[in-house]
């Protein structure tokens, strides 16, 4: 009787005084709900208020809403990129919404997706060489501007400048990363510079070039180029300098180690875009044809290699060849770890499709109709703050 009588007391205290349910069980019922639901309950009491805010509590509902992804998509009608718009589509709920970008007034033409992770997304909002970046947790409509680089032009000009985003789960931190090249002069490679933006120190820190000269001094990353977040390591096609036809090669940055690394990828033919994936926490690439993108002016891409890394100590053993696809497009990203979203060109329009690599199902996604171009990522609705040290799912 005694025993019972504390946990009274403590689901009293703990919970919501006036509310029988043990704190466990009111936790795991907010931990289900959608950002917006469990933000009002914050006024309930203090004591929920607390949890919801609680660092354990943030982890918890992250690792809930993480199996149901959804879209970001960012469309635009013309080359300037200055008549855009920025939406969500989930995919199981197939609710299409259109997201209000709070720092718009600032904003000349539609921000750039560096990368999302954990429901924080980041943006250059720059109009060049990625020198602006703002953070933005779109379900609660936080967001920050993040300190401006220590790297820049004064010396030197900029030729390409390349960023990536990311959560690694081994330091437990958001990293920023800015890949810089100068321009080369005619009898040289080009300099390449690198500084990581951390959460957990809020600063900007510059990577001593020798190593960046000693991994990826001869490679040069395309400006506009979308990193692509695996397993904590930072993912970009970089091309090496001289070979710009053909000396496509991917390009790594783990945020743990802060190391470069460079792989070698299949051989292929003239003509081919790659695109860097991943394919259920693989490393992976698309190989498709490369084709005009604008409507009006393209044929439908009509086949699509997908290969995975598979880090064999063989050269020629390191990839493999999974599954071809034809008729739907190119790849443009994944959702859910196997499903391949797909941008198809047609005469009016852009259009999106999901093709299931595993059941092997395709759906229609009502969610582009741009008339010049969209773009798509995945984010995950999450109580994770911009200016917290709170990191991811432990």
């Amino acid at each position: 009787m005694r025993n019972n009588k504390r946990r009274s007391r403590e689901t009293m205290t703990e919970g919501n005084e006036s509310s029988p349910l043990p704190l466990a069980i009111i936790k795991d019922i907010l931990s289900r709900m959608p950002v917006k639901t469990v933000t009002r309950f914050q006024s309930v009491s203090k004591p929920w208020s607390a949890l919801i805010k609680s660092p354990d509590f943030v982890a918890t509902h992250l690792r809930q809403s993480s199996r149901d992804p959804s879209l970001l998509i960012r469309r635009f009608h013309n080359p300037t990129g200055s008549n855009f718009a920025m939406i969500s589509f989930n995919m199981r709920t197939a609710i299409l919404r259109d997201i209000r970008i709070p720092f718009l007034n600032s904003l000349f033409r539609l921000p750039k997706i560096v990368g999302s992770s954990n429901g924080l997304v980041c943006f250059d909002i720059s109009h060049c060489h990625a020198s602006a970046f703002v953070l933005w947790n779109i379900s609660t409509t936080q967001f920050k501007a993040i300190p401006n680089p220590q790297i820049n032009d004064a010396r030197r000009p900029f030729w390409m400048v390349a960023s990536g985003f990311g959560y690694n789960r081994e330091v437990d931190d958001y990293k920023l990363v800015r890949v810089v090249n100068f321009h080369p002069t005619e009898d040289e490679l080009p300099v390449v510079r690198v500084e990581v933006y951390s959460w957990s120190t809020g600063s900007w820190k510059v990577i001593d070039h020798r190593s960046t000269d000693d991994t990826i001094g001869s490679c040069v990353i395309t400006e506009g180029v979308q990193a692509v977040n695996v397993n904590g390591c930072l993912y970009w096609l970089g091309v090496v300098a001289g070979k710009l036809a053909d000396g496509k090669i991917v390009v790594s940055f783990d945020m743990g180690t802060e190391e470069f690394k460079l792989t070698a990828i299949p051989d292929f033919v003239n003509g081919v875009c790659v695109k860097i994936l991943d394919l259920d926490g693989s490393l992976a690439l698309a190989l498709y044809p490369s084709m005009p993108v604008l409507p009006g002016r393209a044929r439908p891409v009509d086949r699509t290699e997908i290969w995975v890394y598979l880090n064999s100590a063989v050269e020629n053993k390191r990839w493999a060849k999974v599954t071809n696809i034809s008729g739907f497009g190119c790849p443009v990203g994944i959702l859910r770890g196997s499903e391949l979203i797909m941008k198809r060109v047609d005469t009016h329009c852009i259009s999106l499709s999901s093709l299931d690599l595993i059941s092997d199902t395709v759906k229609r996604l009502p969610a582009c109709g741009s008339e010049y171009s969209c773009d798509i990522c995945s984010y995950v609705d999450s109580l994770v703050p911009v200016d917290s040290e709170i990191g991811g799912p432990n």
